[in-house]
């Protein structure tokens, strides 16, 4: 049997580059060897709804915890050049881990990586496929502390195991290839594969390049909103630029459905230009895009008009979130 590492995320809010802790499983042979856990530091506003009420975890918890790039190095020791296992792992541990490495300009792991969500789904079709559910259905008594990282990460390695078991599969590969799958997914500085029976859709891991606000606005005009206090409702707001996390036409139902008036271009009564992350080729000479160089001369001329980052937007959102809850 081929030995694996489960990983498990919690975040602060629905940035991908927000985890708040990290759980890890080290299996070999069949048989939990290791185990390792971490609060960390997001150094972002954590959010109460899905988030603090799911896992627990709240900011006075981390305050003196080391931040992801502080921590990387360790998980990187315990991923790189592994096979990595986490359950919704294509949608939430690979997505944590590419965009917190893109986010903090961290050099990618390179893994192998199974989603154990997407394989049960192809083994036990037409049931529950949540990690509680599987949990439950094979009796995996060892893990009761849902939404704790590390019980995580250990329940996703013994459900793998289980489904070796229920397959009667001596190794992970082999039970892969009954149903349909001819490899495992793969992410790496270069490439990322998705775990799928496909094994067709394959991208340029780093095709984009990301961009820092710091490079685009001048810091007399950044970083004056208190993202603890200020809400989106009655706010008119601005994209511009590629947004790391979604399309910004979702970003902007979200702001709408929040109370904000999302504005197409910079007026007289614009609050809030949000700059997106990922750089983009509709730049002009200076490195700007025309929203934020009109955004830069009303500053001058007395407008209050804040420009925030995407990172500092999504604290926004859930600042918004919880007022109106």
């Amino acid at each position: 049997m081929e030995n694996f590492v489960a990983i498990d995320f919690e975040t602060a809010n629905d940035n991908p580059y927000s985890a708040c802790s990290v759980g890890i499983a080290k299996f070999e042979n069949g048989v939990l060897v290791d185990t390792f856990y971490n609060l960390i530091n997001p150094q972002q506003k954590f959010e109460y709804l899905h988030h603090i009420e799911v896992h627990g975890i709240r900011p006075k918890d981390v305050k003196t915890a080391p931040t992801y790039p502080e921590i990387y190095p360790k998980i990187r020791e315990y991923l790189d050049g592994n096979l990595v296992v986490a359950h919704n792992g294509t949608l939430v541990e690979n997505r944590i881990l590419q965009a917190s490495s893109e986010y903090y300009d961290l050099e990618p792991v390179t893994i192998n990586f199974l989603d154990t969500l997407t394989l049960c789904k192809t083994i036990l079709p037409g049931m529950k496929h949540r990690f509680k559910d599987m949990v439950k259905y094979y009796s995996i008594s060892e893990i009761t502390n849902f939404h704790n990282a590390l019980e995580d990460a250990k329940g996703c390695g013994l459900l793998l195991l289980a489904l070796l078991k229920d397959t009667n599969s001596s190794t992970i590969l082999g039970m892969m290839n009954k149903y349909g799958y001819k490899d495992f997914g793969k992410l790496s500085l270069e490439t990322y594969t998705p775990f799928s029976r496909s094994g067709k859709s394959k991208k340029n891991y780093q095709s984009v390049e990301y961009v820092g606000i710091d490079e685009l606005v001048s810091e007399a005009n950044i970083h004056k909103v208190d993202v603890d206090t200020v809400v989106l409702n009655g706010k008119n707001i601005v994209f511009t630029g590629k947004l790391l996390d979604c399309e910004r036409k979702v970003a902007a139902n979200i702001a709408s459905g929040l109370g904000a008036n999302v504005q197409k271009g910079i007026t007289k009564a614009t609050d809030i230009l949000v700059i997106g992350l990922e750089r983009t080729v509709d730049l002009g000479s200076d490195g700007k895009t025309s929203k934020v160089r009109k955004a830069e001369k009303m500053i001058s001329q007395g407008h209050n008009l804040a420009i925030v980052d995407e990172k500092e937007f999504w604290q926004l959102v859930s600042n918004s979130k919880r007022s109106n809850n």
